[in-house]
């Protein structure tokens, strides 16, 4: 019951949420623009060393740690497994910033793991029960 409980309230699963700034894009021509002020003051606002996911106009993605956030360019470091060198984005490239947070896990190990929690925990009342009553 207690298994169900946690499940089913979605307390025990990690909801991902989309943390993405789109600020105040624009079309024009088709080409998208944004205001660099807003993006430099949602950066500033960053703590150095968060692992972001920048999207930049030309539609790649960049992931990895903000080395740099005080003004133009922004300096981030890739996450790979060969170090590679810091990349300096400009401001006017840069579409969309986003803190990137671990995913929650998979639900289904996370009900076994409270199904473990409520058997040991019936078990260890159990336990105490036949203790008190059993002579």
């Amino acid at each position: 019951m207690l298994t169900a409980t946690v499940a089913l309230s979605g307390c025990a699963t990690a909801r991902a949420t989309d943390n993405r700034v789109y600020p105040t894009a624009s079309t024009s021509g088709g080409r998208q623009s944004i205001d660099p002020k807003v993006m430099a003051d949602y950066l500033r606002q960053l703590p150095v060393g968060s692992r972001v996911r920048l999207s930049r106009l030309k539609g790649d993605e960049i992931r990895g740690t903000l080395m740099k956030n005080d003004g133009d360019p922004v300096v981030i470091q890739r996450r790979a497994r060969v170090p590679e060198a810091p990349i300096a984005v400009p401001l006017q490239d840069v579409l969309a910033v986003e803190l990137d947070v671990a995913a929650g896990g998979n639900p289904a190990r996370t009900i076994a793991i409270g199904a473990g929690v409520a058997a040991a925990a019936t078990l260890g009342v159990l336990l105490v029960l036949f203790t008190i009553y059993g002579d």
